[in-house]
């Protein structure tokens, strides 16, 4: 299921299904109402049971209330349930009105996860990316963070400052942990995965050569506001059997700059997992982004920058000066 955020025309955010043309579902609100007064367990219900959250006033809040993180978490427990709503929606049979649950396919849509716990970043992990840099193809993952403030959603700009020199994109496959744990093995890895997105890691390519020479951490090269364009949607995990068969690329003003597969990534999804839980403890709501292919390059003010991988889809992102 792919899964937005959205804000509805009286001001209230919601999580939303993506429906095959596109108009957005708010699920949560049609299954709550239509099992009102029936005794059964709301959405409500299973996420504050889930203890997805760490207290109950956090689920209440306006904006960083329930998110499509979340429904993708209880999406297992809750898919027959919403299943059989919607089926009775497009049927007809339901009692609520359409448009109070249904958005139209143009509705602006929001970050779909605004705020993870941490944003876990694998460095060269496309061996024709290492070499376009002057790096040699890494004996083991390179890792670093950015900081999780840095992520922004789709059409939101992507700020660059006059004093930070050149500015790079870099599409990813993000992946989200809704599961954590330590000493994870690669067997089981994948089933701490909940879910899919699209990311830009956008660097400040200046100021990460800068600290590469001091032999500094490249945190402050990666982790600029609005550095972390995220989205469009969460996919969840079992609308993506096969990750590691995905057509990833980007374009800037329409021009295809970067063209490859998560196929050629260097180390694979599982083997990142279980390499991340043995050096600490992952948690979910963690985030990481694989790596990007071969093809990176600058953006300035004015451009229009597009990440696509299969499955999931575009994340657009307009450019301007800070």
């Amino acid at each position: 299921m792919r899964i937005g955020y959205i804000q509805k025309p009286e001001g209230s955010f919601c999580a939303v299904a993506v429906r095959p043309d596109e108009t957005l579902l708010d699920v949560l609100g049609l299954v709550d109402a239509r099992i009102a007064g029936t005794g059964l367990r709301t959405f409500g219900d299973i996420i504050r049971d889930s203890h997805i959250y760490e207290n109950w006033a956090e689920m209440r809040h306006p904006y960083y209330g329930v998110q499509p993180f979340h429904l993708a978490q209880v999406w297992p427990e809750m898919a027959p349930i919403v299943n059989e709503a919607v089926e009775e929606f497009d049927r007809g049979r339901t009692n609520v009105e359409r448009e109070a649950f249904l958005f139209p396919a143009d509705t602006p849509l929001l970050c779909p996860f605004p705020r993870p716990k941490r944003v876990l970043a694998i460095g060269r992990n496309y061996g024709e990316h290492a070499k376009e840099l002057g790096n040699a193809v890494p004996e083991e993952p390179i890792v670093f963070l950015k900081a999780s403030t840095c992520v922004i959603g789709p059409n939101e700009p992507i700020r660059i400052p006059e004093w930070v020199g050149r500015v790079d994109y870099e599409a990813e496959l993000l992946v989200v942990l809704g599961e954590g744990g330590r000493h994870i093995p690669e067997s089981e890895a994948m089933n701490h995965v909940v879910a899919y997105s699209v990311f830009n890691d956008v660097t400040a390519r200046e100021r990460q050569r800068a600290a590469q020479e001091k032999k500094q951490p490249w945190f402050l090269a990666k982790s600029m506001d609005t550095s972390g364009p995220l989205g469009p949607w969460l996919v969840t995990k079992d609308d993506l059997p096969d990750p590691q068969n995905l057509r990833i690329s980007l374009t800037v003003n329409g021009e295809t700059k970067q063209n490859d597969t998560t196929g050629s990534m260097i180390y694979s999804i599982p083997f990142l997992i279980a390499y991340l839980s043995k050096q600490f403890a992952l948690h979910a709501g963690d985030v990481i982004a694989t790596g990007t292919p071969s093809g990176v390059g600058p953006i300035r003010p004015g451009d229009v920058v597009e990440a696509t991988i299969e499955g999931i889809g575009t994340l657009r992102n307009p450019v301007i000066a800070d």
